[in-house]
């Protein structure tokens, strides 16, 4: 089904001829109008997942203004393009944004219409994905002039898993409850990793159950570095870590009964964390847009060695 809608324009000039009766061939008083119809495009939300060596894009319309409650969203398909190449995000980004646009009727100048939104995963990850990512929704905004949002890849991973773990229901398996608190080690190098601690929770108007990064300095639950001894592991339910996660943690993580999972970075999620944060109003001046390098990159570090 196509994203638009055809709507007849009541207010824009009709040509209008008057014709003998002859000509009418049963018009009634033998005039002929000539309505213009207009395509009205749908607001649309499209999500760019490029954090990770495997990335995607995702695109879904925008319930009308006014219903942005949880349930609007649920006769909104989601639609996916993942990025035929795994190394060089760089090379299928745009082409798959338009491949996406093109299954649907649509051209990415349909994120034009007034409302629609780009959200984009801002790390951390990879350097050059992240950049690449970033500067793509940027390019949106400046040019169509959409509103960002700027979505931390550690709820991307969370509620990818939320939902890996309702496919895979199986005994025994994760499930996820209303209380539910699993921690996201990303950026991993040497013993250490950047910790985000979340926890399911309803949104502002009690809509939906969704994740919520827990920032509490107090309890050293806030998003930060850590490593195994300073990791913050009380009343975590899961960990999840790729395979660069260090061992220290891995060890201690399975002495304390917690689980550790890879994580999935899955451009419907990135797209599902967007809906909410459109309802809340958490959209971003694109000038102030940044993807986040918990460490300085390791590409710069090294250019300033050169420098030296």
């Amino acid at each position: 089904m196509r994203l638009y809608e055809k709507r007849v324009a009541l207010l824009v000039p009709c040509k209008i001829r008057i014709q003998s009766p002859g000509e009418a061939k049963g018009h009634d008083h033998g005039i002929h109008a000539v309505c213009c119809i207009l395509l009205r495009v749908m607001p649309l939300l499209l999500a760019i997942e490029t954090s990770q060596r495997i990335g995607g894009v995702a695109l879904r319309e925008i319930p009308a203004i006014g219903d942005l409650a949880a349930g609007s969203w649920k006769d909104k398909a989601i639609h996916v393009e993942m990025l035929r190449s795994a190394d060089r995000h760089d090379d299928d980004l745009l082409p798959a944004i338009d491949r996406l646009f093109g299954r649907l009727g649509l051209t990415p100048r349909d994120l034009g219409a007034a409302g629609s939104a780009v959200a984009v995963s801002i790390g951390p990850g990879g350097f050059t994905g992240l950049r690449i990512g970033v500067s793509t929704a940027k390019m949106f905004a400046e040019v169509l002039g959409v509103k960002v949002i700027a979505v931390p890849s550690a709820l991307v991973a969370a509620e990818a898993e939320r939902q890996r773990s309702e496919v895979r229901d199986q005994p025994g398996n994760l499930r996820f409850s209303d209380a539910s608190v699993i921690l996201v080690a990303l950026a991993c190098k040497g013993e250490t990793c950047w910790c985000t601690r979340l926890q399911r929770g309803a949104d502002q108007d009690n809509h939906e159950q969704g994740w919520r990064i827990i920032d509490d300095p107090a309890t050293g639950s806030s998003p930060g570095i850590a490593d195994a001894n300073s990791m913050n592991l009380a009343g975590v339910d899961a960990l999840l870590g790729d395979e660069h996660l260090p061992q220290a943690i891995r060890a201690r993580c399975e002495r304390e009964g917690i689980p550790v999972i890879e994580p999935v970075f899955d451009p419907r999620a990135c797209l599902i964390i967007a809906q909410r944060m459109v309802r809340e109003g958490l959209t971003v001046d694109p000038l102030l847009l940044a993807p986040l390098y918990p460490r300085q990159p390791e590409a710069v570090t090294l250019w300033e060695k050169r420098k030296r």
